[in-house]
């Protein structure tokens, strides 16, 4: 199995006499940073505060494989989510996720993310987390990714409206979007590693980064052999939304225009324009999330051609394999002996200055308006549902296998 170099960083302060005292850790295991490549260009970035006697906060940058699945970036773990802090983890972040004007990051509105990302990634876009824009108006209403029911967003609330206008169209609608975001709305990503690393934000910060590396080993391994055994040309939930689409798909009237061309009429007698050889439809679905729906669907079955062949590179199972193709190892696996100019190896560090707050530390999370608890309360079926369990489209945030 093919091994890669951990990428590390440590900032410290100057403590009594000649000792250091520990700052900022910045750690992406060389498996991520390989298997990035192989990733939809969408880094979604969050802050969770750590439960340890340490105190401190834990920053993660994570992306989603081309199974729809959690795939962890980097870490850092400062003293709080702060300017300098994640300015600190996005400069570190840059040695492995290049700025470029395909990269897109998608956060809930902290500040000081937003003034991390104009400093360190000028040409990224950055979109907001339409869950967290819901809990800033108070309404679900935000949900939608069209402004096609702007005219009626106002009429139920112009506060609502004019908050929506005030941050940007190209923060919640994926029509105003110049970037490709997917179906990656929300931070939910992120969230379900957070409530992943739960039990871990407890420990001390060495114990708290082996967890998190035992962990990586394990998803890679699962994935790795999940990805082998499977043999189709994409992967097993983007075959799962290809059956759904078909589905879907039935009774709908196709046309052909000419060659590769199809005029595809839905149920509620809504024409769009369908070209196979360029992949694209009118209704820009493929366009944005690059699998075939109901209107492309329909028009490959009338040319009997595969519909799989249409879904876009970055959900095939070579992608999907390629993420997971290099191994997560233990700290000091065949490092051999640390050599006498390693100043980061022979560093010794003192704890942070921080002081825990009175009274007994939480062991619950607290949560957010809209969200509520449902379904096993187990360490591993652990889950929260969001959007008020009332809307039949809601996010869910589960913790993956």
């Amino acid at each position: 199995m093919s091994k890669t170099p951990y990428i590390t960083a440590i900032d410290t302060t100057p403590a009594e006499g000649d000792l250091k005292r520990f700052k900022y850790l910045f750690l992406a295991f060389g498996a991520s940073a390989k298997g990035y490549g192989c990733m939809r260009k969408v880094v979604v970035v969050d802050g969770t505060h750590l439960k340890g006697k340490d105190n401190g906060c834990l920053l993660t940058a994570s992306a989603q494989d081309a199974n729809y699945q959690i795939f962890p970036i980097s870490f850092g773990i400062v003293d709080s989510k702060n300017d300098q802090s994640w300015s600190w983890f996005f400069q570190k972040l840059t040695a492995v996720v290049p700025d470029g004007y395909n990269l897109v990051f998608v956060s809930d509105r902290h500040n000081s993310i937003y003034a991390g990302l104009h400093k360190v990634y000028p040409m990224a876009k950055h979109y907001s987390c339409v869950f967290h824009l819901q809990r800033n108006i108070l309404e679900p209403i935000v949900c939608v990714t069209s402004t096609s029911i702007f005219n009626e967003i106002k009429m139920i609330d112009i506060n609502c409206a004019d908050y929506l206008v005030r941050i940007g169209f190209e923060h919640w609608p994926r029509s105003h979007s110049s970037g490709i975001r997917y179906n990656i709305m929300t931070s939910n990503v992120a969230e379900s590693l957070n409530a992943a690393l739960s039990e871990a934000r407890e420990h001390p910060i060495v114990a708290l980064v082996e967890y998190i590396r035992g962990m990586l080993m394990r998803w890679s391994s699962v994935r790795r052999e999940s990805s082998a055994r499977y043999g189709g040309l994409v992967t097993l939930k983007a075959e799962e939304l290809i059956s759904r689409n078909f589905n879907v798909s039935t009774g709908y009237l196709v046309r052909h225009i000419s060659k590769s061309e199809y005029e595809v009429r839905g149920k509620e007698g809504v024409l769009f324009c369908v070209d196979l050889d360029a992949k694209t439809c009118s209704w820009l679905e493929l366009d944005m999330l690059c699998i075939p729906f109901g209107h492309v669907v329909a028009a490959a079955i009338n040319s009997k051609r595969r519909v799989d062949v249409l879904v876009g590179e970055e959900l095939s199972r070579n992608n999907w394999a390629g993420g997971y193709s290099m191994s997560v190892n233990p700290a000091g696996d065949d490092m051999g002996t640390i050599p006498e100019d390693d100043t980061l190896a022979s560093l010794i560090l003192a704890p942070p200055n921080t002081r825990r707050p009175p009274g007994r530390p939480k062991k619950t999370r607290i949560l957010c308006r809209g969200e509520f608890k449902r379904g096993g309360i187990g360490r591993k079926k652990w889950n929260f549902t969001r959007c008020g369990g009332k809307d039949p489209n809601r996010a869910t945030c589960k913790m993956p296998i």
